[in-house]
């Protein structure tokens, strides 16, 4: 009995040993978080946020009091990341008004001719608590954002913002993930 004990002790214990290797081993589907960047960590240890983004529709909800663009957009690929240091990096490929509105044919980001980003902290009441400079926005949706920002101390439950125009009142990406 005693000699049986021991065995089923010793089971539990590599059982143990080998879910934490398992789980230490698992990087949730993510790649690239051995690389090392220049400081010598991973590029995850200077992180804040990182996010694919999302083209936003007329009837989306408001966001930290930001109402959803007038015009709903399409997006073929968008990322957003903020490191610890401030520097935001924003890649936007593709994104356009689906249909033709006012002068204006269908699959132009027309009338945007720039976009901007602004970080927004919890509670969702918050106004922005960092803002981009405005950069152009080609016809066919593409725009790349790389900008220093200030970051407050704390920062609970990032998100961004891309706005148009330079403007602060309406957002047309955002994190997240339409089918």
């Amino acid at each position: 009995m005693r000699h049986r004990s021991v065995l089923v002790a010793l089971a539990v214990i590599a059982a143990a040993a080998l879910v934490a290797a398992v789980a230490s081993a698992d990087d949730g589907g993510r790649k690239g978080d051995d690389d090392q960047g220049k400081n010598g960590r991973g590029d995850d240890a200077a992180k804040i946020f990182s996010a694919a983004l999302a083209p936003s529709q007329v009837a989306d909800p408001a966001v930290h009091g930001v109402a959803a663009g007038g015009a709903p957009w399409v997006l073929k690929r968008g990322r957003v990341q903020l490191a610890a240091d401030g520097t935001i990096k924003i890649q936007l490929r593709g994104l356009v008004i689906p249909i033709a509105h006012g002068t204006f044919p269908a699959n132009t980001a027309l009338p945007v001719t720039t976009v901007n980003a602004s970080l927004y902290c919890a509670p969702d009441s918050s106004a922005a608590a960092a803002t981009t400079a405005s950069v152009p926005i080609s016809p066919d949706g593409n725009a790349r954002i790389t900008d220093k920002l200030t970051l407050p101390a704390t920062c609970l439950a990032p998100t961004v913002l891309v706005h148009p125009n330079g403007g602060l009142g309406a957002y047309i990406a955002l994190p997240g993930r339409r089918s």
